[in-house]
C-alpha cells in the first residue's frame, strides 16, 4: 500500500529542521537541500513545500508568525494577570533558545529582503503589527486597564488612548532593540541582561514612569 503522509505533521517537522539550520548557520545557509539533510529526508520530499530560496523565506516567515502567535496566546491564557505574565509574553519575541533565535534571524532577513522585494512587504507589516499588538496588550495589562486589554484582544486595530499608546510605541522600540542586540552581539547583551532590561521597562510602564 502507498505510504500516507500527514502533511501537517511533515510541515511541522520541516519547520523544526529549518529552525535548527537557521539558528546554527544563519538564513543564508537554509535551502531545500540543507533542510532535507538536517531532517534526513529526500530532496524531493522537502521541495514539495518549497522549490526556491524565496519560497523558503516565505515559508519561514509564515512559520515564524504562526509560532509566535500561538506561544503568545498560550502565555496570555495561562498564569495570573500582571508583570510576570507580561514579561513571559514579551520573552516569546526574544532569541532565548534555538527556535526563537531562528525566528529572529528569519525576521531580520525578511526586513532586509523586503527593501528589494515588495512581495514581502505585507508579511513584514503583519509581523510589525503583531509586535505592536503585544506591546499594547502588555501596557493595558500592567496598568490595570482590563477594559482596554479586552479591547486589544478583540480588535487589534484601534490604538490605545494617547499616553498609553505612546508607552506601547516605546515598549515596541525597546523590544526591537533588545531583539537586535541579543541576536547580533550576544556576548555584550546576554540573556540575563536582556531579561533585566525587559523587567525594568515593564515595571516602568506599570508605575507610569515611562509613558512618553
Amino acid at each position: 500500500m502507498p505510504k500516507v503522509v500527514d502533511h501537517e505533521q511533515r510541515r511541522r517537522q520541516i519547520a523544526d529542521a529549518m529552525w535548527r539550520v537557521i539558528a546554527r548557520e544563519g538564513m543564508a545557509a537554509a535551502s531545500a537541500r540543507s533542510v532535507a539533510a538536517e531532517g534526513a529526508w529526500s530532496l524531493g520530499a522537502v521541495r514539495y513545500y518549497f522549490t526556491s530560496q524565496d519560497e523558503l523565506l516565505r515559508f519561514a516567515i509564515d512559520q515564524m508568525i504562526e509560532g509566535v502567535t500561538a506561544r503568545v496566546r498560550h502565555q496570555w491564557r495561562t498564569g495570573s494577570p500582571g508583570e510576570e505574565r507580561c514579561r513571559r509574553v514579551l520573552e516569546e519575541l526574544l532569541p532565548f533558545d534555538e527556535r526563537r533565535t531562528g525566528e529572529v534571524r528569519v525576521w531580520l532577513a525578511a526586513l532586509v529582503q523586503s527593501q528589494v522585494d515588495p512581495s514581502l512587504t505585507d508579511l513584514c507589516q503583519a509581523g510589525w503589527r503583531g509586535t505592536r499588538l503585544v506591546c499594547r496588550g502588555v501596557v493595558a495589562e500592567v496598568r490595570g486597564e482590563d477594559r482596554l486589554f479586552a479591547q486589544v484582544v478583540a480588535d487589534p486595530d484601534p490604538p490605545l488612548p494617547p499616553k498609553l499608546e505612546k508607552a506601547a510605541e516605546l515598549l515596541h522600540t525597546v523590544v526591537d532593540g533588545l531583539t537586535l542586540q541579543a541576536s547580533t552581539i550576544p556576548d555584550a547583551v546576554d540573556e540575563r541582561e536582556v531579561r533585566r532590561q525587559l523587567s525594568r521597562y515593564v515595571s516602568a510602564v506599570r508605575t507610569g514612569e515611562w509613558s512618553g
